[in-house]
């Protein structure tokens, strides 16, 4: 347990992520109704979406083979992942949003 983790920041890799964050984040705004967030919060909602989706295909055993290429790389299924993530994030928003009224 106590063994020291490295975590590294590619650029591409932030990059690519909040492309497929942003991308991820509008389309699940257009699919589910409801309160409409800017250019940041699609990308934000996206990126809490990937992570969601991401949780979620691994307790479901579901694999996601990572990309092999190098530099700014967007595949449908990170893309697929992150939508279905952001999906559920927004619905979770609607319902708490919708009881405080």
């Amino acid at each position: 347990m106590d063994q020291p983790v490295t975590i590294t920041f590619v650029p591409e890799q932030v990059i690519t992520w909040l492309i497929i964050g942003l991308i991820a984040g509008l389309l699940a705004s257009i699919l589910v109704r409801g309160r409409r967030f800017g250019l940041w919060g699609s990308i934000i909602v996206g990126l809490i979406g990937a992570f969601i989706g991401g949780l979620l295909f691994t307790v479901l055993g579901l694999q996601v083979s990572p990309a092999l290429a190098a530099g700014i790389t967007i595949r449908y299924i990170d893309i697929l992942v992150a939508f279905i993530g952001a999906i559920i994030v927004l619905m979770l928003v609607g319902a708490v949003w919708w009881r405080r009224f």
